[in-house]
């Protein structure tokens, strides 16, 4: 998947004063096929300031034109994954503020970095401010064109004090790229409370319309959640230890971080010995897709066991109740590749 940005709502995030821009193109067209000032002032007539076009006309370039022509238009694979975390980013501990400048801050010396890294590698750009506060907050300041990028791709997700919401340009993403920003915005606004009462992965949010956006999000992928609200935020929880692993599985946070330690200190700590296989051919599939035979011999079970883990259990008898497998659940799926059944990760 490739994602483009256009020239022209590039141009609808700059001032008004600047709107005129987007005929730039077209006066370059007219200009370039020997046209003079005259006829180009007719032919833009009422779209472009006299003033305006006398300034094109003797080599003034707009500066929406200028922005555009010095920064990445065409976005590869690799270059969404970043910009789902930047996005997810700035939904959480982020912000792009009235005047378009760029912020994120955080205490954490690696998410800092994830949202350093994730800029630099799409659009080659440093901050322009980076302090730590007293408070060990560290903090972000990026140019208006990384702003203006941002928006011009996912419209105006974040604008202004507290404004944040999914935006049509961001609901409409693939299943994969919304992972990643969700993945961002649980590194910011997640925890794994582990106490007598609750352990398991808590988002928390003030804006209930993007708690049940998570929401929405994971439930697609299998993942059941429970909104709650305490005093003036929204809780969203996962406890039951299978959602738990599979949003180990699916979310995550990122690699290394200490909640995603967390959690899989907590998912070790769980007695649930039928996991322990599952778990095992996950880990498995991670590598590189496998056959039911291959899981057979590398765990050294028996082939109704792997079978039963994959597939289920159907019992008739009242007295052991027919479970679910690993296929039935979601996590993995099965395809065929001539007679012979191949496992993979969803």
């Amino acid at each position: 998947m490739k994602l483009k940005m256009g020239y022209k709502n590039f141009v609808k995030n700059y001032p008004e004063i600047y709107h005129s821009a987007v005929y730039y193109p077209t006066f370059l067209k007219l200009r370039k096929k020997g046209n003079s000032f005259q006829t180009i002032k007719n032919t833009l007539y009422k779209k472009v300031p006299y003033s305006t076009l006398h300034f094109w006309f003797h080599g003034r370039i707009p500066l929406p034109f200028k922005e555009f022509s010095s920064i990445k238009k065409e976005f590869n694979e690799k270059d969404l994954e970043n910009l789902g975390t930047i996005v997810g980013h700035v939904l959480g501990d982020g912000g792009i503020t009235r005047k378009k400048i760029l912020r994120y801050c955080n205490t954490e010396d690696s998410l800092i970095d994830e949202f350093q890294n994730a800029i630099n590698d799409v659009f080659h750009k440093s901050p322009m401010n980076k302090f730590k506060e007293k408070t060990g907050i560290i903090r972000l300041d990026y140019p208006r064109l990384i702003s203006r990028a941002l928006l011009c791709l996912f419209g105006e997700f974040s604008l202004g004090g507290g404004n944040k919401k999914i935006t049509y340009q961001i609901d409409r993403m693939p299943v994969w790229w919304k992972i990643k920003l969700i993945q961002a915005f649980y590194n910011d606004d997640g925890s794994v409370p582990d106490s007598g009462h609750y352990m398991g992965v808590t988002f928390k949010q003030k804006d209930k319309d993007l708690t049940l956006w998570v929401q929405k999000i994971l439930k697609k992928l299998g993942i059941i959640s429970r909104l709650t609200k305490d005093e003036n935020r929204w809780h969203l929880r996962i406890t039951n230890y299978l959602d738990m692993v599979k949003f180990r599985e699916k979310v995550n946070f990122s690699k290394g971080y200490r909640k995603q330690v967390h959690l899989d200190e907590i998912i070790a700590r769980i007695k649930y010995p039928h996991w322990k296989t599952k778990n095992q051919i996950i880990e498995l599939l991670k590598k590189r897709t496998k056959t039911r035979k291959e899981l057979v011999s590398i765990l050294n079970l028996k082939a109704g066991t792997i079978y039963g883990h994959l597939h289920g259990w159907k019992r008739k008898g009242k007295i052991k109740k027919t479970t679910k497998g690993l296929v039935d659940i979601g996590m993995i799926k099965v395809r065929k590749k001539g007679r012979i059944n191949i496992y993979e990760l969803v």
